[in-house]
């Protein structure tokens, strides 16, 4: 009887640990392929994002040179080094000449093209300006009511709405007043050389520049054929590519 009694809490011991393992295999399964499959979607949306940041540096040197170049290095330095020049010199507008590869190059920067540079590269957050500025108290008919009404005005924002009878004749106070208004500014962001490599493979992006006006951009993933690798012995991390942008179109949209 005790025997028996021995063999049974024994053949019990293994159950439990058999099922232990099973439940633990079980949530491996589970678990572990969901995480590969949500990396290799971070990866994919990730490299995505560097192709269509190298679309838009190509953009932005076509539009300061009139053409395109396949040497995606010197595209980000020269698209960089035009907006320090305008951070130093808000009049760097028009007509300009940069060095470049040991050469002068002329090239013409659009008035407000370091907007779109900002919009596009920079990362926008909310923040206060505080300024000084003339507040005036002035009066005006009110045509409604025939009563004269009392009105407040920012000359540097307001002049243009009113008639210069109204500042010249009606303005009863002048006061300098601290204005706090919420503007949008903008984060600096580099256009850094690591843009140039794709985050699953570390290879570069391949780009060329074709068409009979060499007018046509191709910006290709580096994984060609697939890429596979082993992880926990079990599973695989699979893609098979990323896709390419050809002037803007991208294969992943269409």
């Amino acid at each position: 009887m005790q025997e028996e009694q021995y063999y049974s809490e024994k053949w019990s011991f293994i159950v439990k640990w058999i099922a232990v393992i099973l439940i633990v295999i079980l949530l491996l399964v589970i678990f572990i392929p969901n995480n590969i499959w949500s990396e290799e979607a971070r990866m994919r949306q990730r490299s995505r994002w560097k192709m269509e940041q190298l679309w838009d540096a190509q953009r932005m040197y076509h539009k300061l040179t009139g053409y395109y170049d396949p040497d995606m290095a010197g595209v980000l330095w020269f698209v960089s080094a035009v907006r320090d020049s305008i951070l130093a010199d808000s009049q760097y507008v028009g007509k300009q000449r940069i060095n470049y590869k040991g050469e002068k190059l002329e090239i013409t920067v659009p008035r407000y093209w370091f907007s779109e540079y900002d919009t596009i590269f920079s990362k926008p957050y909310e923040a206060r300006d505080t300024s000084l500025a003339n507040v005036f108290t002035a009066v005006e008919i009110n045509y409604e009511t025939g009563l004269w009404d009392t009105i407040f005005l920012d000359e540097s924002k307001d002049r243009y709405k009113y008639t210069d009878s109204l500042w010249v004749g009606s303005i009863i106070d002048t006061v300098v007043d601290t204005i706090i208004e919420r503007v949008t500014k903008f984060k600096r962001f580099r256009l850094a050389d690591s843009l140039l490599y794709c985050p699953l493979t570390e290879l570069p992006y391949d780009v060329t520049v074709k068409g009979e006006e060499s007018d046509t951009v191709i910006i290709h993933s580096p994984i060609k054929g697939g890429y596979k690798e082993r992880k926990f012995l079990f599973f695989s991390f699979k893609d098979s590519g990323h896709g390419s942008i050809t002037n803007g179109e991208m294969s992943w949209k269409r």
